[in-house]
């Protein structure tokens, strides 16, 4: 059975998504620190990424809630209103800009799409996230003349891990599970639900926050991806072994 159908989760499957956002936050502390903030920045950076952790990396108030902590408990900290709303803006716009001018593809990603385009194989994007946001991503990374499909769960109605987002998909392209292959970053929302899906699961290490390495941990018999790769680059071999069964 020929393969026909390529689907991609988008963050830290198609760019660095984590070392950005780490970037841009970075970038948010030093524009505060330049308008004057007192606090060493090394510091500065474990509070604002413990309340990353605390409240999660899509909270929209991380930096409303660094100065609010800071003005709280720090006793050599204290700033008025006008202050604080300037801090605030300032990290904001210095975090946004980081995003917008650093955003880029991992290296082997265009050319691999490109080569699918030629091979007739059809691409999907299936991604978590807000539509907006998650589109803004895609079409700054210029990836949206290359991609066939793009799924976000927030428009559909159904979130990852739930496997009807991806037959959904393969609905749409009115395509088996054995005739796709899925790539993502994630064991939980990507190998799990492709997986009931009798889609060929692929799990590819970039290294984000979620990615597991097989010498760390064994995956349990139900969640093993099919294969495991580093370079999108791979995913062509995959489709000649899958092709000649």
């Amino acid at each position: 059975m020929l393969i026909k159908l390529i689907g991609f989760d988008l963050d830290d499957c198609l760019f660095d998504s984590t070392g950005l956002s780490e970037s841009a936050r970075i970038k948010g502390i030093d524009a505060m620190l330049d308008q004057g903030l007192r606090i060493e920045k090394n510091k500065a950076i474990a509070i604002l990424m413990e309340i990353v952790e605390e409240y999660g990396s899509n909270f929209s108030h991380h930096y409303d809630y660094f100065i609010r902590r800071l003005n709280q408990t720090d006793e050599n900290v204290k700033l008025s209103f006008n202050t604080q709303y300037k801090l605030i803006a300032s990290a904001v716009m210095a975090y946004h800009k980081e995003k917008i001018d650093s955003i880029e593809l991992y290296d082997d990603v265009k050319e691999t799409l490109i080569e699918l385009r030629d091979r007739k194989i059809k691409t999907a994007v299936i991604t978590d996230g807000i539509p907006i946001k998650q589109y803004e991503k895609i079409i700054r990374l210029k990836i949206d003349k290359l991609i066939d499909l793009v799924v976000i769960s927030d428009e559909v109605g159904i979130r990852k891990p739930n496997p009807e987002l991806f037959n959904y998909f393969l609905k749409k392209f009115k395509v088996k599970g054995e005739e796709t292959i899925y790539i993502g970053d994630r064991i939980d929302k990507d190998i799990i639900p492709a997986k009931k899906n009798n889609i060929h699961s692929v799990y590819i290490h970039r290294g984000g926050k979620y990615d597991i390495y097989p010498s760390e941990k064994k995956f349990p018999k139900d969640f093993k991806p099919d294969y495991e790769i580093r370079s999108l680059k791979k995913i062509f071999d995959i489709i000649d072994e899958l092709n000649m069964k």
